[in-house]
């Protein structure tokens, strides 16, 4: 997104993450001990990371209210796809709500209209073209 510290590249995707995870990874340790197997899993793929296993990726993920449908909300990342999943590289982006006039689209045709533009000039979200951008629809419950 414009104005917000986002990464957008593969290489920003990538060091975003480790620097991410091992932060999270100290103060993990430092709290439970080194003992912890979630720690353990994270170092694991921390290692796998840094020697290039997972795809970057940005991550879309919208929805809209229960009510009437109308209010979309977005809520994106970018991240590596790792082993068909997508483990993000920093904090979520928030995007919304905006209000769609009619509530027939889909949650994420609505975000894309808002927010994604050919051109990067009019682009609100502005990857490389090397980072596929993948859009989902959280269902309502």
């Amino acid at each position: 997104m414009r104005g917000i510290d986002m990464p957008v590249t593969p290489g920003a995707i990538r060091s975003r993450f480790l620097a991410h995870h091992a932060a999270w990874l100290v103060r993990a340790e430092a709290e439970r001990g080194g003992d912890d197997p979630e720690i353990r899993q994270l170092a694991v793929l921390l290692i796998r990371v840094e020697h290039g296993e997972g795809s970057p990726e940005v991550r879309v993920r919208c929805s809209s209210d229960l009510r009437t449908g109308r209010k979309k909300t977005a809520v994106i990342t970018a991240g590596l796809h790792i082993e068909g999943d997508h483990v993000p590289a920093h904090s979520p982006i928030t995007y919304g709500p905006t209000r769609s006039r009619d509530g027939q689209l889909k949650p994420h045709e609505w975000i894309k209209r808002q927010i994604w533009r050919k051109d990067p000039a009019r682009s609100r979200l502005v990857v490389d073209e090397r980072v596929p951008v993948r859009w989902e629809t959280i269902p309502n419950s």
